[in-house]
């Protein structure tokens, strides 16, 4: 990774904490892995995996977590040791993404705003947006490009919206969210009905709103539904993966995370801090536990308790499944034995 800026081994040492073993003055301009990176770049060993590749590397600054001891190499490099270099890692990344990425305050002259709406000096609208009326947006808000707030949309302080995002009527995002590209907030829950006569589907208005807590993260092309009555909410902190699927009036609780294409049907509700596998299929009006682990690709067709592991399809308590697949790969064993019973007993 690339940077346009850089920094000295003994800045970053201040910046993450860490006690620093070589020379500070050692310049750092990128982060790569420990195979790829070069003399002014820095990477990090948590592990021993990563460590056993460093007589290899051409890394000029590590970050390494404390207990862990690097290999021998012909070149001079700098360590940076830390407790836990995944954290580490963390605060470096958004030092070197804040140099990178600066936000002028203002409004682009090619934005469409209504006059009704309400946008803090020290926010940052990009070129062609458009916030409809009643809209708040507060200090630290970064709009980029062709994002569409309509009416009465309120985000905190510090909130990011990435390009192309669109978030409908009465949404609510909270402080230092992040939106990536083309998330759709509060558009119509999937709701319908048979006419009377049977001969069309009736559309089920949808008059709520979507409310999105603290520290939220959204991933591109995600779609949160707007609530039939009241509202969808996701509580602070929950991270959610690229093309996911909420439902109207969901619930998602606090801490939780949400891999890439989950599909989460109406008035679920998630509790705290649960974690949801890549491509898992969750049914509508469930409630599932806090703390609760889905494997990826699982079908949940049934409520589910605290802090339990579930996967499969259809998806079932971690240790009574994988009591199932073993029977199940038995079967064809099974088979032969029963064959031969029964033709034994045929020939008698």
């Amino acid at each position: 990774m690339s940077s346009q800026s850089s920094h000295t081994a003994g800045e970053l040492a201040g910046h993450t904490g860490g006690t620093l073993v070589g020379d500070p003055s050692r310049i750092v301009d990128s982060l790569e892995t420990v195979d790829k990176a070069g003399p002014t770049a820095l990477t990090f060993v948590g592990d021993e995996k990563w460590a056993r590749g460093w007589s290899d590397s051409k890394a000029g600054t590590v970050v390494v977590n404390e207990g862990i001891e690097l290999p021998s190499r012909a070149d001079d490099f700098t360590e940076i040791r830390v407790r836990n270099a995944d954290h580490a890692m963390i605060v470096i990344l958004d030092l070197f993404q804040n140099d990178t990425m600066p936000s002028p305050q203002g409004v682009h002259p090619t934005a469409v705003i209504d006059p009704s709406a309400t946008i803090s000096a020290e926010a940052s609208i990009g070129p062609h947006c458009r916030i409809g009326a009643g809209c708040t947006i507060a200090s630290g808000v970064v709009l980029q490009n062709s994002v569409t707030l309509k009416a009465d949309v309120a985000l905190g302080e510090g909130t990011l919206i990435d390009a192309g995002a669109v978030l409908h009527q009465g949404t609510r995002v909270g402080r230092n969210c992040i939106l990536h590209s083309n998330a759709v907030i509060g558009a119509d829950g999937f709701g319908y009905r048979p006419s009377p006569e049977g001969d069309r589907l009736l559309k089920i208005p949808h008059l709520g709103n979507v409310e999105i807590e603290d520290d939220v993260e959204i991933g591109a092309g995600t779609c949160i539904d707007r609530g039939k009555f009241g509202a969808t909410r996701i509580g602070d902190g929950t991270k959610i993966d690229n093309l996911c699927q909420i439902g109207h009036n969901c619930v998602i609780g606090r801490m939780c995370v949400i891999c890439g294409m989950v599909g989460i049907a109406g008035s679920t509700e998630i509790g705290n801090g649960t974690r949801i596998g890549g491509g898992c299929g969750i049914s509508d009006h469930l409630k599932i536990g806090q703390g609760v682990s889905i494997g990826a690709g699982s079908g949940v067709m049934n409520d589910i308790p605290d802090g339990e592991t579930w996967y499969g399809v259809p998806a079932g308590e971690r240790s009574r499944v994988l009591r199932e697949y073993a029977a199940m790969r038995k079967l064809p064993e099974w088979s032969k034995k029963i064959k031969a019973l029964l033709s034994g007993h045929e020939a008698s």
